[in-house]
């Protein structure tokens, strides 16, 4: 690719801003638009990141200088307005999780396919090269049999009335905002699907599960545990112990480049820094993805998977869909 990969987002909140703002650190993209129900909020984004404000999401897909669209809208949103998107020719980054249910998942997967166009759910702390290769770490036998994952992600702040993330009807909760980075960490390091699963979780007033707690059983001896909360101060670790050491990631979902890995007396902090910022590494990526020079970083089969696993998980807390 000669010419940036031009973009437009779907939605004006706080990630689109994380995302928009991280675009200039990458010459493989340019931000042309953004759309938002409202031309207020548009014009706003715009004249702090750049591009055309757009009122209506329908006028962004509309527009004819937008190659991929970034679909940072509400979770209960992203399946309409993916598909619209790829039915409008856009290739489609959606945020995680990408969809309710696996149906859902499907559906838009299907519609990505039938119009030739490429989706990929946007999980951008899978781009951190840190964090492939921690996974990589496991997998090649350096802590030996693997047996114990641990994974956490927690956050504590105000709670805004309009914030989407305490709305049941648009699929919030921790489980879909940040346990599906602990699933999606443990399924990776694990390498494959659980065979069992079970989840527990405190139900907020506004309806959603505001912190829970769960087990994943991934069969072959490999369990995993995992904690998250959007109202809980708690550490943000990951690890992964085996029969002959562990590793331990501090917060890699923002990671700064290191791990460290124990076998026995011996303790070795591995360091692999990251050129930019994670939304501009995850802007590349994708840019290299529809170029076709590389594979996605979160494939077909690995979102299904995280999607089935959360909506089971959401299933035994008693939350809706």
């Amino acid at each position: 690719m000669t010419q940036p990969l031009r973009w437009g987002i779907l939605g004006t909140g706080r990630i689109a801003r994380k995302f928009a703002g991280q675009l200039p650190q990458t010459d493989r993209a340019e931000l042309v638009a953004a759309g938002s129900r409202s031309a207020d909020s548009a014009r706003g984004f715009v004249e702090e990141f750049g591009g055309t404000p757009r009122a209506g999401y329908e006028r962004l897909l509309a527009d004819p200088s937008v190659e991929a669209v970034y679909n940072s809208l509400p979770n209960a949103l992203h399946h309409e307005w993916t598909i619209r998107a790829l039915e409008a020719g856009k290739h489609v980054l959606c945020e995680k999780p990408m969809a309710v249910t696996v149906a859902e998942a499907e559906e838009m997967f299907d519609a990505a396919e039938r119009h030739g166009r490429l989706l990929i759910e946007a999980f951008m702390y899978r781009c951190h090269p840190a964090v492939e290769k921690l996974i990589q770490t496991v997998r090649r036998g350096a802590i030996g049999q693997l047996k114990l994952i641990r994974t956490h992600f927690t956050f504590n702040r105000p709670e805004p009335a309009d914030d989407v993330r305490y709305q049941p009807g648009l699929a919030g909760g921790s489980l879909m905002d940040i346990g599906c980075y602990c699933v999606n960490l443990a399924r990776a390091i694990a390498g494959r699907e659980p065979t069992g699963m079970h989840a527990v979780a405190h139900l907020h007033p506004s309806g959603v599960d505001d912190y829970a707690a769960g087990m994943l059983d991934f069969g072959g001896h490999v369990l995993s545990a995992f904690t998250c909360g959007m109202t809980v101060d708690a550490d943000r670790t990951t690890y992964a112990g085996g029969s002959e050491g562990y590793v331990v990631m501090d917060t890699p979902w923002f990671s700064d480049g290191t791990f460290t890995l124990v076998r026995g007396d011996e303790r070795e902090t591995i360091r692999t820094e990251a050129s930019k910022a994670p939304y501009a590494l995850e802007a590349e990526a994708f840019a290299a993805a529809v170029c076709g020079e590389a594979e996605p970083w979160i494939s077909k089969a690995d979102t299904l998977g995280n999607v089935r696993v959360l909506a089971e998980l959401r299933r035994q807390v008693g939350l809706p869909f």
